[in-house]
């Protein structure tokens, strides 16, 4: 009996081998499957994190290159409103040693005495008095010439009580002026360049 003891004993040792394989091959194939099942999870997890990425860095891209246009267009027009305050500043100063200059006195010593009529107050500066009192003798006889400070030249127009005024110094006629004086010089010096 032993013997046949020993077989039972030898078959259940075999049976539990081949069961101890069995399990052990299919632990191996679920341990498998759990790792190429992680993998492919972590392989779309770092593709998703990767195209994150590629996507932030390229709106970070775009707002920095953005930033970078809108900051050059900045410096640009900065730079033109210079140049065109520049321009603007140099006519003022300039303007005195016009060809037309002694029109535009007339012309402002006529519409003096349009508002006021004959008798009225000029002030001018010294260096225009000369030229102003030859046209104030033949335009206006009656009015008066005195000498104050009128910016850039040009004449300021006052009534004989002192109550109203007219600013036709050079600054005045070059502000109210200035939106067509922009035109004019951006048409001149910017034509063609794109902000």
């Amino acid at each position: 009996m032993t013997d046949a003891v020993e077989n039972i004993i030898a078959k259940i040792n075999e049976d539990v081998e081949r069961k101890l394989s069995e399990v052990e091959l299919e632990i191996e194939k679920k341990i498998k499957r759990i790792r190429e099942e992680e993998l492919s999870r972590w392989q779309r997890e770092r593709e998703r994190i990767e195209h994150d990425g590629i996507r932030e860095i390229e709106s970070l891209r775009s707002l920095i290159i953005s930033r970078a246009h809108l900051d050059g267009k900045r410096e640009l027009l900065k730079a033109r409103e210079e140049i065109m305050n520049k321009v603007v500043e140099n006519m003022k100063r300039n303007a005195r040693s016009a060809k037309k200059y002694g029109e535009f006195l007339k012309k402002a010593i006529v519409g003096s005495k349009e508002v006021f009529g004959e008798d009225f107050v000029v002030v001018c500066i010294p260096e225009d008095k000369a030229v102003v009192d030859v046209l104030v003798k033949k335009v206006a006889p009656k009015a008066k010439v005195v000498l104050g400070e009128v910016k850039h030249g040009g004449i300021i127009a006052k009534s004989s009580t002192g109550e109203k005024s007219i600013d036709y110094s050079v600054d005045a006629m070059v502000n109210r002026r200035m939106n067509e004086i922009r035109r004019m010089i951006v048409s001149k010096l910017f034509e063609g360049e794109y902000a």
